[in-house]
């Protein structure tokens, strides 16, 4: 090809004198082009007694050749730049090979280029010639276009065997080419089969796009991504995302966590900085690629590090360390992940860093009924998927897989295809068993939540559910629109999660223990706000005094030790209470008819409460 390159531009190698810039379409291209032009003109071979070592002893009229698919080996950088000038006023000939010439050669054989040629991929009749002057015969046919670009010099080297013919030459060369593009792009792994992460998709489509052209060197590192957080619940495919993310650039994945980290050898501090030292040293040896660091989370932030505060600085400080150094190289996007973004240590957040958050949040009703799709496969091809996706809100991704599996499971153990009824029945899982009065008091209760949040902000609640999930006898899922931190803001937030507790009394006479428990109780939460906006968001009557933020830790604490501060807290909860527990009251048939609905069906959409309660409203008043 090189051949046929300087024919095209009518270029006689031996006439070339000065500095010449030759763009080989890969890496694999470049020893053999530069081999190639050695054979075509004069270079020397003799090393200069005292000189660095790899230095020519150069005559003028010679050839100084720079050949390069990353950083050079011989030399620094800057030490090669400087011999440009040099080489050039003595009279000396250089040429550079390289697929990405503005990335790996000298900036200043680039500037003095008197020629810049670009090597084009082999086509159907470069293979012909390559092949007729390998095995000596014409081949009968040859590989479609789309599989001649990608072979290589290195490529034919491996198709090469003793005594082959061309034919056999050529198509050993093709299949070589089609093994690669499989196991480099997975068609089951891509960022096109990740329904419901929008943002993680659109930001991991750009890094694709940005890798393709600085591999292309039409794009400095500088200006690719190196990294972000995935922050979201468990099983919501932050690990899937990070897998197509490699596929679809088309790049390897190197993976690490602290735990593996931590299980290296014996486990000492020694041991495990070791290891994380050997996962970005994997990354940078394997540079284009994405590192991934599962559980962020588990590194504890150096301000919460307790007794082991110097355990936690030295490995925090180790990892700050690494990713500092990825800037003195190139081809590293650093992927991390977390399931507590707000764990994460501060530092490691810094621009420069993982400075870019993307949230992975619980899919939808139509995000589910995609991985649904997805999972299933040619299974129930024609199934309408919206009432398992209904049933299924709250799950995750990886409760889609686990579904679809139990689905496949129930229709082989029956000998038949899998049917709708088979998947709805995994989602649904266990029959619930609660007596008929047990499970009317979580339906109450979900639908006082879901009734307040109706009233007070249509168009926001996604779905309610009375469906067990070992945590909970139900939820309420909604939207939480963006508004200016003031009392009313803060009093709908408490009569939202107030609601559940203020439905049971008004309908039984009583509460039950459901609203209570553990931190992520609604009464916990509604403590916690209440007091964090007498101490810290400028809302209580002496708003001057600022007493920070309490966690669930301290909270206790707080209020157990100032007197004030819990009347104030429980002055809030009572008033947020009596509101609630009054605008139930006025709407009592609808919180009736949406209770009997959740025990019909489990899970209501936001659309069907709104639905429910509009047909249940209390006549207009004159």
């Amino acid at each position: 090809m090189l051949h046929r390159t300087l024919a095209a531009h009518q270029v006689d190698a031996t006439t070339i004198q000065g500095a010449v810039v030759l763009e080989v379409p890969g890496a694999d291209w470049v020893e053999a082009v530069s081999g190639a032009w050695r054979s075509m003109v004069s270079v020397p071979s003799r090393r200069a007694s005292k000189s660095r070592s790899g230095d020519l002893e150069l005559r003028p009229g010679e050839w100084l050749v720079f050949d390069a698919t990353g950083p050079s080996q011989r030399h620094g950088a800057a030490y090669e730049n400087e011999q440009i000038p040099i080489s050039l006023w003595q009279g000396h000939n250089l040429v550079g090979v390289s697929q990405a010439p503005e990335r790996h050669l000298p900036p200043h054989l680039l500037r003095a280029a008197d020629l810049r040629l670009t090597v084009e991929p082999l086509d159907a009749e470069g293979l012909r010639a390559v092949a007729q002057r390998v095995t000596d015969e014409q081949p009968t046919s040859l590989p479609p276009a789309d599989t001649c670009a990608p072979i290589s010099p290195v490529t034919l080297r491996l198709a090469r065997r003793p005594g082959q013919s061309a034919d056999d030459f050529l198509q050993r060369a093709a299949r070589i080419v089609t093994r690669g593009k499989r196991s480099a792009v997975d068609p089951g792994m891509s960022l096109d089969s990740l329904p419901g992460m929008e943002e993680a998709v659109a930001w991991g489509r750009d890094l694709a796009r940005d890798l393709r052209d600085y591999g292309a060197g039409r794009l400095a590192w500088r200006d690719v991504d190196r990294g972000c957080l995935l922050a979201g619940p468990p099983g919501t495919g932050k690990t899937s995302f990070a897998r197509a993310l490699a596929a679809s650039c088309g790049v390897p994945l190197v993976a690490a966590s602290y735990s593996r980290w931590q299980s290296s050898k014996e486990g000492h501090l020694g041991d495990l900085l070791h290891a994380m030292a050997a996962s970005f040293d994997a990354a940078r040896k394997a540079a284009p690629c994405i590192l991934f660091i599962d559980e962020l989370d588990s590194l504890h932030t150096r301000e919460t590090a307790g007794q082991h505060g110097d355990w936690w600085a030295a490995v925090i400080g180790g990892l700050l360390e690494h990713l500092d150094g990825l800037e003195s190289g190139e081809g590293v996007v650093v992927v991390g992940a977390t399931n507590h973004p707000q764990m994460i240590d501060p530092a490691i957040l810094r621009a420069g860093r993982l400075d870019r958050t993307i949230t992975i949040p619980l899919p939808d009703q139509q995000a589910l009924a995609a991985i649904l799709r997805v999972h299933l496969g040619a299974n129930l091809a024609e199934a309408d998927l919206s009432q398992a996706a209904v049933l299924a809100q709250g799950g995750t991704g990886a409760d889609c897989e686990k579904w679809v599996r139990g689905a496949r499971r129930r229709a082989r153990s029956n000998g038949r295809p899998v049917m709708l009824a088979d998947l709805l029945a995994e989602i649904r899982g266990e029959v619930d068993v609660r007596p008929a009065g047990e499970r009317r008091i979580p339906a109450v209760h979900e639908a006082g939540h879901a009734l307040v949040q109706v009233l007070e902000q249509p168009g926001t609640l996604r779905y309610v559910s009375i469906r067990e999930d070992g945590q909970s006898g139900g939820h309420t899922v909604y939207d939480m629109p963006v508004n200016a931190l003031t009392e009313t803001w803060l009093s709908l937030h408490l009569r939202r999660l107030l609601a559940g507790r203020a439905a049971e009394e008004g309908v039984f006479g009583q509460a039950s223990g459901g609203a209570g428990g553990g931190i992520h109780s609604d009464l916990a939460r509604a403590t916690r706000l209440a007091a964090n906006a007498e101490t810290a968001m400028g809302l209580s009557q002496r708003p001057l005094l600022w007493l920070g933020f309490w966690d669930d830790r301290d909270l206790a604490t707080l209020l157990l030790t100032r007197p004030a501060v819990a009347h104030s807290v429980e002055a809030r909860l009572n008033a947020a209470y009596g509101e609630v527990a009054s605008l139930l009251r006025e709407h009592r048939a609808a919180l009736e008819a949406v209770a009997v609905a959740l025990l019909e069906r489990e899970v209501l959409t936001g659309v069907e409460v709104e639905a429910i309660v509009q047909a249940a409203a209390p006549p207009e008043r004159p």
